[in-house]
């Protein structure tokens, strides 16, 4: 097809959904393909003409029981998803806008890896003095924020396919080891420094859950239904309360509004936050055993010694944008779109050690060359 105009290649792949193996494809039809699926300014005016959102490719974990830490959510992931010498101590912590953050707790490191691109950027917080290995004692929150954001502070979803290329901030949050001080900063990939240390006077713990990220704030759960928000751009740290219902995650909504979602038994809650009235709001009302196949048959956690300490249905991870979780039960991890009720089981079986997970979404980004 390369005897066909330039121009008549672009109308061709303009009419192409926005989607990973579809564009995937169209890269190795022929080199005049291959070209403008690699050109970002194509990229940019396609995702920006579709209204396009990054794809949920599935999710990475920390658990030992498989042998990879991505599950992919349909179609197979295109890249090389360890990133890491398995001989060191890196865990994930976060997963945002293509890119995920992972924490080397001991050494008191982050690694900033966008899987696409191979792109790795290590950032040092020494100076912090957070608690030494912040999974195991459950006192650290961190969040990767990205800084592809037009002039008026809204992101800019046509820029999404080259965030790889932007600024990012790494926001932290932990509890002082010594007192009842709550302590959070925010580093820049500009800067390569981080900002001085805010401090709160709290007595509530973290709880060993990822935060979640609205706008610029951080939100993370504490114990005792308390939620820390750390604005990043005003530098603050206030205290929410929020609705006691069985296992929660705290997710984003439209709008930019604070959600939780929470599983009691085999219902689900869906939560939003009214800021105006300082209180939430019951959104949504779900019976699982009517969506998910199997499941009101399934055998209870308690008869597996690997699994008493798990509920009938856990949320594991929440999407970036809030639009789907990721659900464990005794018969598999499902993704359930929280507005769709759209149900997609990604992986077969119960796994241990899996009470979190981090769904990646990314938009197409091809390998260069050919």
């Amino acid at each position: 097809m390369s005897f066909l105009p330039h121009d008549l290649h672009l109308e061709i792949l303009k009419r192409l959904p926005p989607l990973p193996h579809v564009l995937a494809s169209a890269s190795v039809v022929c080199k005049a393909w291959h070209g403008v699926v690699n050109d970002p300014a194509f990229l940019r005016e396609l995702y920006r003409a579709r209204g396009a959102a990054p794809v949920t490719l599935g999710f990475f974990h920390n658990s030992d029981d498989l042998p990879h830490m991505f599950v992919p959510a349909g179609e197979p992931a295109s890249f090389d998803h360890e990133c890491y010498d398995r001989r060191t101590d890196w865990q994930f912590v976060d997963s945002r806008h293509g890119r995920v953050l992972l924490s080397d707790g001991w050494d008191h490191r982050f690694l900033v890896w966008h899987p696409m691109t191979e792109e790795r950027h290590l950032v040092r917080a020494k100076a912090l003095d957070m608690p030494e290995a912040p999974n195991g004692n459950n006192q650290v929150g961190a969040a990767l924020i990205c800084d592809c954001a037009t002039e008026d502070g809204e992101e800019d979803q046509g820029q999404r396919p080259a965030c790889h290329a932007s600024p990012f901030r790494v926001a932290v949050v932990f509890r002082h080891p010594e007192d009842d001080t709550m302590l959070a900063s925010v580093f820049s990939s500009l800067t390569g420094q981080w900002c001085r240390m805010l401090e709160l006077p709290l007595v509530w713990k973290v709880r060993s859950e990822p935060c979640t990220v609205v706008g610029n704030v951080l939100y993370q759960q504490l114990v005792e239904c308390r939620i820390l928000a750390f604005d990043t751009d005003l530098r603050t740290l206030t205290t929410l309360h929020r609705p006691r219902c069985g296992n929660v995650r705290l997710l984003k909504m439209d709008g930019g509004v604070l959600g939780l979602a929470g599983v009691q038994g085999f219902t689900l809650h869906l939560w939003a936050r009214d800021a105006d009235a300082d209180d939430w709001v019951l959104l949504k009302t779900v019976n699982l055993k009517e969506i998910i196949p199997g499941l009101s048959a399934a055998p209870s956690p308690k008869t597996d010694p690997r699994f008493t300490a798990m509920p009938v249905v856990k949320i594991i991870g929440v999407t970036e944008e809030g639009d789907a979780l990721f659900l464990w039960t005794m018969i598999g991890i499902f993704m359930l779109g929280t507005e769709s009720m759209e149900l997609m089981k990604v992986h077969g079986t119960a796994v241990d050690k899996m009470k979190t997970v981090y769904p990646y979404a990314s938009f197409y980004l091809p390998a260069a060359g050919w």
